[in-house]
């Protein structure tokens, strides 16, 4: 096939009927996120190249999008949004708490199998607020985003980053072997851990053989308390303990679970971390966390905790499901007699105001209706006259 047919490695093309759907589905995941108070913000995909550089969120270089602008610049495909919200936050909003939503695309240059180097997400930043209460929120409406958007067998995974951290401070581990457990750990390679266990404290490496066993209920978190050896650890666990009393009062407890292992991928994260996971599905639907210290990046000390829904990953697992073929995205298509046009389009309107998927066609005898029926896949056909309307 010739080059220009096809589509470069990872982008995707959505047709009706699968834009259909997925706008469907965005657009009940962002009017949860209104409902809840949420104001929506909007960045360009394309960023400065330092924004992600020098190390700030630890995203990998080799997995950016470089743009050279017409002046030399070098510009960035913006691997994240969290990022250039906490740019705007700190640059162009006044000081204060801050409850933000976005939906939009993000890139990775790294070819994954089965994974879009496009991607679209929607996720929400509550900017300058801290503490259990604040974490209870965001996990509610993480639950509620995925509930909204008709998932039901799915499970919000809980983890703190500083009970991993405070473990490796206890032990004094260097940042470069530090890098090394992060991977191992987040992988769940044992293999890799046990690899160094000639270099490193055998107390060490016994704890973090553990971490990956750490999955499941409340049960998980007594069983943390005792590995704890500072204060770090034991305030990891404290905060996973009140953010699911939270969620067990309001009745969710049944969609939250523990997994010790979760260090996270971006380093940014600084203390609890979570991601949604569905039944069938290889990867996260949803993942975030605190990331308390990132906007220090831009001379600003703002604590931030917030997540992210694949929108791509959550039609799959809906398709998986069989939830999405049961759809249609036309429910009635409207016809009219040539002198009834304004008629015409006013059923039209108030069907859709009604919550009705209706189309008006150009249709102007009963035959062209019913061939727009069939072109559409239209459950039902309405041809209006200035008499009454009938049904074809």
């Amino acid at each position: 096939m010739i080059k220009k047919f096809k589509l470069p490695k990872g982008m995707q093309d959505y047709l009706p009927k699968e834009r259909y759907f997925k706008k469907a589905i965005e657009k009940k995941i962002m009017d949860c996120f209104a409902f809840y108070g949420f104001n929506e913000i909007e960045s360009p995909v394309l960023e400065r190249y330092e924004l992600f550089d020098g190390g700030v969120g630890n995203v990998e270089l080799n997995k950016l999008f470089k743009v050279t602008d017409i002046d030399g610049e070098l510009l960035i495909l913006r691997p994240d949004i969290t990022m250039p919200i906490s740019r705007i936050v700190c640059t162009k909003l006044p000081e204060g708490s801050k409850r933000l939503c976005y939906l939009g695309s993000s890139f990775s240059a790294m070819e994954n199998e089965g994974k879009l180097r496009e991607f679209t997400q929607a996720g929400i930043e509550i900017m300058g607020a801290s503490g259990d209460e604040v974490d209870v929120e965001v996990v509610m409406l993480a639950i509620k985003s995925l509930l909204a958007c008709g998932l039901k067998d799915f499970q919000i995974e809980l983890g703190n980053v500083a009970f991993f951290e405070g473990l490796l401070e206890a032990f004094k581990v260097s940042e470069e072997d530090s890098e090394v457990l992060v991977n191992s750990i987040e992988s769940k390679n044992g293999i890799k851990l046990y690899s160094l266990s000639g270099d490193m404290d055998k107390r060490l490496i016994d704890s973090l053989s553990k971490l990956p066993m750490l999955f499941g209920g409340e049960e998980v978190l007594k069983e943390a308390e005792k590995m704890c050896l500072c204060d770090k650890m034991l305030s990891a666990v404290k905060n996973l303990e009140k953010i699911y009393e939270g969620i067990k009062q309001l009745g969710y407890d049944k969609y939250v679970c523990f997994d010790m292992s979760i260090v996270g991928k971006m380093r940014y994260y600084s203390g609890m971390v979570m991601r949604g996971i569905v039944k069938g599905m290889g990867r996260p639907v949803l993942s975030g966390g605190r990331y308390d210290n990132l906007c220090d990046a831009f001379g600003k000390h703002v604590p931030a905790v917030g997540f992210a829904i694949s929108i791509g990953y959550v039609m799959n697992a809906l398709q998986n499901d069989g939830l999405l073929q049961n759809s249609s995205s036309v429910d009635t298509v409207v016809g009219y007699a040539p002198d009834a046009m304004e008629k015409g389009e006013a059923l039209t309107k108030q069907l859709r105001e009604s919550g009705v998927q209706a189309v008006c066609s150009f249709a102007v005898t009963k035959d062209e209706l019913k061939a727009c029926k069939k072109t559409l896949g239209a459950k039902k056909a309405v041809f209006v006259t200035n008499g009454a309307n009938e049904e074809v």
